[in-house]
């Protein structure tokens, strides 16, 4: 006699199956269609309008085959672990703030079911929550998570990307080290490759990140999406290296993955702002808006529509950008905070919620927009010492060493880099002979 637990967990094997067999169909839907074409292609743009199919429309089929599979079996907390990373996952790919809420609910019942035998679920919610800004939440859970499975590296890592974010260097540079030779693993490399920037080992962080975008792009089991993200990092890490050549070579080469990503199309975006030419601002930033509502792009187009003389324009984007921020739950928006900042508005509101985001998230860029809001606020003092602060590992950022000159001084950037320690966190004097 076939009891009903056995019927469900039949079912849900089925629905296994079957998610298996349609991740080779690569049916094209009509939304896929669509959405690839949303946004005419521009000059200078890459690939914008070429055939291929987007791994989004994958995703859609495989949370309604995985919902069916809840269905059956109300408790599994298989199928609300694998919904929770699925929505994550279309979240990535240019989904709603509503994909992170239900992987955030989902995950949050999965766990509520069990946790032994559900790391994964875990290393899923600290992901969700690392998406919301949510780092202290964060911490609770990835602490958890090392403490029931300390021998995983990847979990170390995530624990020790948090520990960075909330600006506790001693457990970060602690993290890191305990993960420093399983370094190449692409779920560790990013992380290890953000702390060795932060700490001023630019070209150790290059060389890592470059080697696992490598490895990426030659496994075929990796998603497009995933793809696209380390061109993003590799991106993101010449860009703030004033390398704008190889910046812009990072992004072209990811949009012949993703042709579409909205981060690549806002990091385009950016390159463009650096060499100060506003009408590509504005045609790369409006494709990214088309596809993916982000506030720091609407800042950084609505500036190139000022710097061209048009105002009105300008307005808009101020205006949507308001919007855009208020719509967006949890911590405040750093983006938005400098960008009122450095045209004068809001300037004590800004400085109040920095100093109160202080109290718990005391990183390298919490202590910078404090120390903007404090420079624009004409409290000299202060905010020296919280430039200070800013720049206590030595990171070598375009926008720190701006803020710093106009707080400190050139002399003051000097010699803040000189006392900052130099020291190698990772142990990297044999690096180079690797």
């Amino acid at each position: 006699m076939i009891t009903a637990r056995v019927f469900r967990q039949f079912s849900i094997a089925a629905v296994v199956a079957i998610v298996g067999g349609l991740a080779f169909t690569r049916t094209e839907s009509r939304f896929t269609r669509e959405s690839r074409n949303a946004a005419p292609a521009r000059d200078g743009a890459v690939g914008a309008n070429e055939p291929g199919f987007s791994e989004r429309a994958d995703r859609d089929v495989q949370i309604s085959v995985w919902n069916q599979a809840l269905t059956a079996d109300p408790i599994s907390a298989i199928a609300m672990g694998q919904l929770a990373a699925l929505h994550l996952q279309r979240a990535r790919e240019g989904g709603t703030w509503e994909d992170y809420v239900q992987a955030e609910s989902l995950a949050r019942r999965s766990l509520g079911k069990r946790t032994n035998r559900n790391s994964a679920t875990a290393s899923t919610l600290v992901s969700v929550l690392l998406a919301q800004h949510r780092f202290t939440e964060a911490r609770e859970v990835a602490t958890e998570l090392v403490l029931r499975d300390p021998d995983v590296p990847q979990y170390r890592a995530t624990l020790g990307e948090v520990a960075m974010e909330l600006g506790d260097d001693v457990a970060a540079d602690s993290l890191f080290r305990s993960v420093w030779e399983q370094r190449s693993m692409l779920s560790i490399a990013p992380r290890v490759a953000r702390w060795l920037e932060l700490t001023n080992h630019v070209r150790e962080a290059r060389r890592l990140l470059i080697t696992a975008r490598r490895e990426a792009m030659s496994r075929r089991e990796i998603a497009k999406e995933t793809k696209a993200w380390f061109h993003l990092r590799v991106a993101d890490l010449e860009l703030r290296s004033g390398r704008l050549r190889a910046a812009e070579a990072a992004i072209r080469d990811g949009l012949t993955v993703e042709p579409n990503d909205p981060r690549l199309l806002s990091a385009m975006a950016r390159v463009a702002d650096a060499n100060g030419d506003y009408t590509q601002v504005v045609a790369w930033g409006e494709r990214a808006i088309g596809l993916q509502l982000d506030p720091g792009t609407l800042g950084l187009v609505g500036d190139a529509y000022s710097a061209m003389g048009d105002s009105a324009r300008a307005r808009e984007y101020f205006e949507t950008l308001e919007v855009a921020v208020s719509m967006q739950p949890g911590a405040y928006h750093r983006a938005w905070s400098l960008y009122l900042l450095d045209h004068g508005l809001r300037v004590n509101e800004v400085l109040s919620k920095a100093q109160a985001e202080l109290t718990s998230r005391k990183d390298v860029y919490g202590y910078d927009v404090l120390a903007w809001a404090l420079h624009k606020a004409g409290r000299q003092a202060e905010a020296q010492a919280a430039m200070r602060a800013a720049l206590r590992l030595g990171t070598p950022d375009p926008l720190l060493t701006r803020h710093a000159r106009a707080i400190i001084g050139v002399e003051g950037v000097v010699a803040s880099n000189t006392s900052s320690p130099r020291r190698s966190p990772l142990r990297l004097s044999p690096l180079g002979e690797d």
